[in-house]
């Protein structure tokens, strides 16, 4: 196995937009690369979730795929959104926020 599917879900809106999230999803992140040495991770989510894809995106993810009507969800079908991260892509992203503290970067956590 070379890939991780990662994503996360809060379901209670009162936890929104507290940076839940992206802690838990740097913490995956780590996981995934520092502890299982992993080569990619993939974040699926539907196209009109705009905050799976902007926090998906913040942490570098890029998007990879856009799958037409892919999936049938409350009464209508929907689009995903494919977007993956390389082991290598997040390395530099976690050397250049270790390098240029205080400035606006992409950040993980250290591994115990």
């Amino acid at each position: 196995m070379t890939t991780a599917d990662v994503g996360l879900a809060l379901g209670e809106k009162t936890a929104w937009n507290k940076g839940y999230g992206t802690e838990t999803a740097k913490l995956l992140l780590n996981e995934v690369f520092r502890q299982l040495k992993l080569h990619q991770a993939e974040w699926w989510t539907y196209a009109e979730n705009n905050l799976s894809i902007q926090l998906a995106k913040k942490l570098g993810f890029r998007e990879e795929a856009r799958l037409r009507d892919a999936v049938f969800f409350d009464n209508g079908y929907r689009d995903l959104v494919v977007l993956g991260l390389l082991r290598q892509e997040f390395e530099s992203i976690k050397a250049v926020s270790e390098t240029t503290r205080g400035e606006t970067t992409v950040s993980y956590l250290q591994s115990p």
